[in-house]
This record gives structure tokens, C-alpha cells and sequence, in this order.
């Protein structure tokens, strides 16, 4: 049953779940709770800005644009900080530069330690168990690295494979080869566990790599191949482990 959507109940009942040796874990909405981080980043870095009028909403507006989003993840083609887009894009009133406010708005983003719930747990229970996971994430490194090392999440990690290092972004499957290669573990042996259908479900599956979407939000109307969904990690120990 690999690559169709459905209960973990179901596939356990049918006899078809299986048992991986290596679980490879989005950050960003799976275990790093990249919402609240971005809001907390924005706010701080707002402090550059001279204009009186509350630009927090176009700020996270532009963090969360098509080219601030390519910029983060060092995707090829990624528009140089001076990129007309991004002037564009920028709000003009705000008395600095898209380039000024980014530099200070991922230094901000490297101090944010905040955690979807259940992720200790869940990477406890994986290292209780003998089953080593790996982050492979979109982003730069020392953001990432900063994060998870304040996190505390750090510890239950084997590797880590992020974009901006290793000159290759999700959903590109070079990424997870990577991650799999340093577990020493073949891709029939692995899970993806992610919360992005653009990203993670369908690099997954050019990985030819089990997937279990991951949405706090219940929202898995995005088309694609996943083995399993769940709504809490809580689920998610529950499917790697039971």
C-alpha cells in the first residue's frame, strides 16, 4: 500500500505497515514551529524600522513571498539580495532595505528555539527504539543549526542535511540521499516525516522514500503519495512505533 493516503489503523489492520530502520524529519512545521518563529523574528527585527505605522503583516508578508522563501532555502535561481523583486515587494515606508532588514531578520530567526509539540517526545521515543533520524530541511545553516541547538531537539538528531550546506533543496531527491547515505540506511528502509506537499511529499517520493504527512492544521487535501497522515506528532510516534 505505499503511496496511497489512509489511516495508520487501516494499513495496520490490513498487515501492511511497515518497519523502517531510519526516519528522515522535516524542521520547519514538523518539528520547529516555524510560524511562531517568523512572528517573533519580524517583531524583533522591526526595530531597524523607523516608520510609525505597524508593518508587521507586510513584513511576514514579504518573509513568506516566492523570493524571501527561494533566499532561505538557497534554491538555484534565488534572487540576489539587490533584486528588483525584492524592492518590489518590500514595504517602501519602512526607512530601510530589503537587504538590511533580511540580514537582521535571520539573525533574529537563529534565536528562536520554539518546538511543535510532541517533537522531544517523539525523538526520544525514536532513540529508545534503535532508530536513527536525520533533519533534511530547507534553510541556511547556521539559522537551522542555531534553532535546534537551543531547541534542545539537537541531541535526538544523527544527522542533519540542510539545503544552504549542501547546495541542494527539497523536493530535489539528491537531498535525501544525502541524509540517508550519513545513516548508512537504503531508501526502502526509511520514512519521510513532513508537513509540505511541494517539498517534502513529493521529494519523498522522487526518493522513492515512504511519507507521512504531517499538518497541525488537518489539512490534507493537497494531491500526492503518502503512506499516512497525522494531525499531532503523538500520531506520528504512533505510526513509526506501533
Amino acid at each position: 500500500m505505499k503511496g496511497t493516503s489512509g489511516s495508520a489503523e487501516k494499513l495496520r489492520e490490513a498487515g501492511s505497515m511497515p518497519r523502517w530502520r531510519c526516519v528522515l524529519l522535516d524542521l520547519d512545521g514538523t518539528l520547529l514551529d516555524y510560524r511562531a518563529a517568523q512572528i517573533a523574528a519580524v517583531g524583533a527585527s522591526m526595530a531597524c524600522i523607523t516608520h510609525s505605522k505597524d508593518l508587521a503583516p507586510e513584513l511576514l508578508a514579504f518573509v513568506n513571498s516566492p523570493a524571501v522563501q527561494a533566499i532561505e532555502a538557497c534554491r538555484p535561481g534565488a534572487p540576489g539580495p539587490e533584486c528588483r523583486s525584492l524592492e518590489d515587494s518590500f514595504p517602501r515606508e519602512s526607512g530601510t532595505d530589503p537587504r538590511s532588514f533580511l540580514i537582521r531578520y535571520f539573525a533574529e530567526l537563529g534565536r528562536q528555539a520554539g518546538t511543535i509539540p510532541g517533537a522531544a517526545s517523539l525523538l526520544e521515543s525514536l532513540r529508545a527504539h534503535g532508530i536513527p533520524a536525520a533533519a533534511v530541511s530547507n534553510g541556511p545553516g547556521p539559522v537551522q543549526r542555531s534553532r535546534l541547538m537551543k531547541s534542545g531537539l539537537i541531541g535526538g538528531i544523527g544527522a542533519i542535511v540542510l539545503s544552504c550546506e549542501v547546495g541542494v533543496a527539497k523536493p530535489d531527491p539528491r537531498i535525501f540521499g544525502m541524509a540517508l547515505r550519513l545513516l548508512g540506511r537504503q531508501a526502502s528502509e526509511a520514512v519521510m516525516v513532513g508537513d509540505g506537499a511541494s517539498s517534502d511529499m513529493a521529494g519523498a517520493e522522487g526518493a522513492s522514500v515512504d511519507f507521512i504527512y504531517f499538518r497541525q492544521d488537518g489539512d490534507f487535501s493537497a494531491p500526492g503519495r503518502r503512506l499516512a497522515e497525522a494531525g499531532e506528532l503523538d500520531g506520528v510516534a504512533g505510526i513509526l512505533l506501533g
